[in-house]
């Protein structure tokens, strides 16, 4: 739930999610972006360098990792509204429901984003392409592929 104003036309609701799944971090990204109004809608895959920290235990299945040129990061937007069924997008005419939206406004402010993997040094990942707000926690890394082939 939010106490920022609707636009017209929008819709959100009073809905409680059950807790009945739970996920953990493992870990929080490093990114120039300190507020939400700075974050890009999508990073440029050669942009400035972020980093992923994976805190321990989980810094030990980061072994084969560095074999990748392209990873997957698995976010939680913490700062999301979580409430909105239909919202009134900057980038489009009209309304759309959030499931046909790419936004991290949705019940479940998961993100799943490619970035290219520069280097790690420990349980530090240095990436490139990284669209996320500083200290945004992160869920998991899977390998990925280029986005562009």
């Amino acid at each position: 739930m939010s106490d920022k104003p609707l636009k017209p036309g929008e819709e959100a609701t009073q809905a409680v999610l059950p807790a009945d799944a739970s996920l953990g971090f493992i870990g929080h990204v490093e990114t120039p972006w300190k507020t939400l109004a700075d974050c890009p809608k999508r990073a440029d895959p050669d942009g400035p360098v972020s980093t992923a920290v994976v805190n321990a235990p989980w810094d030990r299945a980061l072994i084969g990792v560095e074999g990748f040129e392209w990873i997957e990061l698995y976010l939680w937007f913490h700062k999301a509204r979580r409430d909105l069924l239909v919202i009134r997008p900057g980038h489009a005419e009209g309304l759309r429901g959030v499931f046909s939206l790419r936004s991290p406004v949705r019940p479940n402010p998961i993100a799943v984003t490619n970035v290219r993997l520069l280097g790690i040094e420990g349980n530090r990942l240095r990436v490139a392409g990284l669209e996320a707000l500083n200290g945004t926690p992160l869920l998991d890394i899977k390998p990925g592929r280029c986005p562009f082939a």
